[in-house]
Formats: C-alpha cells, sequence, structure tokens
C-alpha cells in the first residue's frame, strides 16, 4: 500500500507540473475526479483493463476512449491512458487523491474531516470553516460526515491536527479528571 502512495505522488505530481504550467490545476483535478467517478461506476472495464495479457497498447486505447467519454481535456486524455499503458489504472484513487492535495497545497487550502452527530446546516458548515481557517490560517475544505454513534458535537481533522468538540470527547475527558483525582 505505501508503495502505491508513493507511485500515485509520483504520478500525481507529474501531472499536477504539467497542469500548473498549462494553467489548467483546477480543471485537471475535476476531471480527475469525474474520470474516476466513471471507473469507479465501471468497475468491469478497469478490471479487464488491469489483466496482464491486455497489451499496453489496447490499455492505452481503452482508456483514452474513456476518458473522452467522461469529457477530460487533451491533458487528462494523455495522461490515463499513460497510467493505463504503464498497468497502473489501480492506483487512480491514490493519483486523484494526492493530486487534490497537491492543488490545495498550491492554492492554501486544507480540507478538513468533520464527523458529526447530526448534518451541520449551511450556516454553521461556514461557521466552522471561518473558526478552523482563523486558527489555521488557511482556506478550509469542510468534507462532512454523519456518525450516529456520536453523542453530540463533531470531531474535526485536518491533516494530523484533531479538534474534539464532541459530548464523547469531553465525558472522557472528564472521565480522565476525575480517575487522577
Amino acid at each position: 500500500m505505501r508503495a502505491q502512495e508513493g507511485t500515485a505522488r509520483r504520478y500525481a505530481k507529474a501531472l499536477h507540473a504539467a497542469a500548473s504550467e498549462a494553467g489548467a490545476g483546477e480543471a485537471a483535478g475535476r476531471e480527475l475526479a469525474a474520470l474516476l467517478d466513471v471507473f469507479q461506476a465501471n468497475r468491469q472495464a478497469v478490471d479487464v483493463l488491469a489483466r496482464p495479457w491486455i497489451k499496453p497498447g489496447d490499455r492505452r486505447a481503452a482508456a483514452l476512449t474513456l476518458a473522452q467519454r467522461a469529457g477530460c481535456g487533451k491533458l487528462v486524455q494523455d495522461f490515463v491512458a499513460l497510467v493505463a499503458e504503464r498497468g497502473r489504472l489501480d492506483h487512480l484513487a491514490a493519483i486523484v487523491a494526492a493530486y487534490q492535495d497537491l492543488a490545495d497545497a498550491a492554492l492554501g487550502r486544507v480540507r478538513a474531516q468533520v464527523r458529526t452527530a447530526v448534518a451541520l446546516t449551511d450556516a454553521e458548515k461556514d461557521q466552522l470553516a471561518r473558526r478552523l481557517q482563523t486558527e489555521l490560517g488557511k482556506q478550509i475544505i469542510l468534507e462532512e460526515t454523519v456518525d450516529t454513534n456520536l453523542l453530540g458535537g463533531f470531531v474535526a481533522r485536518v491533516g494530523s491536527l484533531i479538534l474534539d468538540g464532541s459530548l464523547d470527547g469531553q465525558l472522557a475527558r472528564m472521565r480522565e479528571r476525575l480517575v487522577r483525582g
């Protein structure tokens, strides 16, 4: 898995450099994400392309066709064709994630994964994003998931930083203080 992440980062870095040079960094990221959705919806096609007896040229042609149908630009089409030709389509999800990280870092953004007991309203999301932005000094992109196991509040994770504003966390901290005396 670690080797796959390293390979994915190298591919993502190369695409990000080429896309940034062409002034299409954001567009390439959107196209990659859309293409990943297409590939995930057509899992059988990806499985066929991953078979070792399929010739690299045939894998390239099939991936290029899928990318064209997904509406990707020339840069992303060529990139995905290269990835398929080299038998790395199984790395595509990791490449897309690595590309998003690079694009976010270039634009001074970070993604915050927020688990909440109940879905946040738009106003609550804006308020939380602003507070995190103030604390971290970077633009925040909230990725919210509802976790019904939480009693209340939220847990936000930004990179290695975890902000626990959940009722579960408060109870755990209170229990710890009581045990210590």
